[in-house]
């Protein structure tokens, strides 16, 4: 569980630094189209299927953004599992078993790098 709330946090604070790189300015559609199109290069996903995931992280990092608010800033850590789960039921649907199983290792890969 602590490993988990580090690899949030991490995560979080990485979001922001990537939000510093646009002036400061945390954009909801630039950091979805940033993650589709890592997604796209991990998976190979064609043009309907980056298109698709796009448009749902674009909606749904919008939707993070309003909940983040309504909670002055604070964190809600079932509210982030929820989505994340969301986001992986979507992407289990939306990308084939092999580009799922990319993404899986991909996403692996990362929690490691935030957790050292």
């Amino acid at each position: 569980m602590k490993k988990i709330l580090m690899a949030i946090v991490a995560l979080i604070v990485s979001t922001g630094a990537f939000a510093q790189g646009f002036g400061g300015q945390f954009n909801p559609e630039d950091m979805a189209k940033f993650q589709a199109q890592h997604i796209q290069e991990v998976c190979k996903t064609d043009t309907a299927q980056t298109r698709k995931i796009t448009e749902y992280l674009v909606k749904s990092t919008k939707q993070m953004m309003e909940q983040m608010q309504n909670n002055q800033g604070g964190f809600d850590m079932e509210g982030f599992r929820k989505r994340q789960e969301e986001q992986n039921a979507f992407l289990k649907a939306t990308l084939n078993e092999e580009q799922f199983k990319l993404y899986t290792e991909d996403q692996k890969k990362m929690m490691e790098r935030f957790l050292r």
